[in-house]
């Protein structure tokens, strides 16, 4: 097992289709997990000390989303579940952004075309730019990288 450096924690936050688990916090404080669709926004931190911020979207009605209203701390986690297997631990200041459709819809269209393909990116990211639809911003405080967890050397 070994630690991932800055440069390979955003190549393996944004490797193929995997999907980020969030964890928030309810109102009673019960723990909230549910898997999201994500992308890294590393624009903003052209520097290579820091990773940048996750972003997806979801519904201002859902339970994540009035969880974070709530209590902005959140913890994302994302790993590769085939050997040597790895895994990345965000813990961090999740934010809510009302933007205008044609903001929301570059972003919803940009994780779309992650998870589904350029071909279906456009119409994912329409319906996922809706009305009542937000972006969330998480700005990572916190994070564990490891890699090659089961290597016998």
């Amino acid at each position: 097992m070994a630690s991932m450096s800055k440069r390979e924690i955003k190549k393996f936050l944004m490797q193929g289709t995997f999907t980020a688990k969030l964890a928030t916090v309810k109102k009673d404080g019960s723990p909230h997990v549910v898997p999201i669709w994500f992308v890294l926004d590393d624009q903003k931190n052209q520097t290579r000390d820091r990773v940048g911020d996750i972003i997806f979207t979801t519904h201002n009605s859902s339970l994540k989303a009035r969880n974070i209203q709530h209590n902005s701390r959140v913890s994302i986690s994302v790993d590769d579940q085939t050997p040597q297997f790895s895994f990345v631990i965000i813990q961090g200041n999740a934010r809510i952004y009302h933007y205008k459709q044609n903001e929301l819809y570059r972003w919803a269209t940009r994780i779309a075309r992650r998870y589904v393909g350029k071909e279906n990116a456009e119409a994912c990211g329409k319906r996922n730019s809706t009305e009542g639809e937000v972006l969330v911003r998480v700005k990572p405080t916190k994070i564990l990288a490891e890699k090659d967890i089961a290597a016998w050397e």
